[in-house]
């Protein structure tokens, strides 16, 4: 199941912070491992409101912010160049707010590419705001760079996937097996189950609960789960793990030396949160996060 080659690009935002550009360097590797095309843009607010000191009498202030996004833009695809290939990168400058103007490059891509913090430019991509937003409702695949002051590993390997044994395990399966088998890797797929009323009855009546038939009743989800895939794609090592725990706490756990985390998420409307899960590995992985956004009838 490795990725087909495709029209639909890769898409990066950038906004000038050494993140955005760090994430475009990421969305050209990216691109080169799915045989695409890479699309960088850059988001511009327009009209500026709240602007406390006016130009100069005589100053297009909207040629002006255009000319250096489009400076941004190039500094950007000179890196990604070096990378995939300049004839495969094209760049556009937006009018709009970010969130919305990433929203919508995500409706054509095959994964969308975010830098986790960005201080330039008058479009920061910063967790919280923009990225949360993006995650929320995006409309493909969303790919997050870690804060790489959090942690340092020298040689990073595997792809892990969360897996809830629950409608949407396929597509978040699908993704995250294909991903492990284009980097020639192995597949860490973890459960983590954590029940309060068992946890409850553990503590109260602990020597009349057969604790080992929980445990395997959860290992017989993981394995339902992952029914299939090793046919599907044989040369790709699954492991699986099995975690009484909070599921991003266990999720963290397990990426802490992975080159990929990937999560499923149900897009929802534009005014909702993350849910715990997503919210919790979005700010605090030590690699690269991927966020699946969910089909409506898969769930949640």
């Amino acid at each position: 199941m490795s990725h087909p080659i495709a029209d639909r690009p890769v898409v990066a935002g950038v906004d000038g912070s050494d993140r955005s550009l760090q994430g475009a360097r990421l969305a050209a590797h990216e691109a080169r491992l799915r045989n695409a095309p890479l699309h960088l843009v850059h988001a511009m607010p327009w009209p500026l409101r709240g602007v406390l000191t006016p130009p100069p009498p005589g100053t297009d202030l909207h040629a002006l912010l255009r000319g250096s996004a489009e400076a941004v833009l190039r500094g950007a695809a000179a890196g990604a160049g070096a990378v995939l290939g300049a004839e495969r990168i094209t760049q556009s400058v937006v009018e709009g707010d970010p969130a919305e103007v990433l929203r919508a490059a995500s409706a054509d891509a095959q994964l969308l590419v975010l830098g986790i913090r960005g201080v330039g430019g008058v479009a920061g991509l910063v967790v919280g705001s923009t990225t949360t937003a993006v995650v929320t409702t995006a409309g493909c695949p969303v790919l997050v760079l870690p804060d790489d002051t959090s942690v340092t590993v020298s040689r990073r390997r595997s792809v892990v996937v969360g897996v809830e044994g629950r409608p949407g395990d396929e597509e978040v399966l699908a993704f995250a097996v294909a991903e492990a088998a284009v980097r020639a890797t192995d597949l860490i797929a973890v459960h983590t189950w954590q029940d309060v009323r068992l946890e409850a009855a553990f503590e109260t009546e602990g020597s009349l609960l057969d604790w080992g038939s929980v445990r395997d009743g959860e290992e017989r989800v993981l394995a339902e789960a992952l029914a299939g895939w090793r046919d599907e794609q044989p040369e790709v090592e699954i492991r699986e793990v099995v975690l009484r725990d909070r599921t991003a706490h266990g999720l963290l756990a397990a990426s802490l030396t992975a080159e990929l985390l990937v999560v499923g998420h149900r897009p929802r409307h534009r005014l909702a949160t993350l849910g715990s899960t997503t919210h919790g590995v979005l700010h605090r992985a030590s690699c690269p996060l991927a966020v699946v956004p969910l089909t409506a009838e898969a769930g949640r």
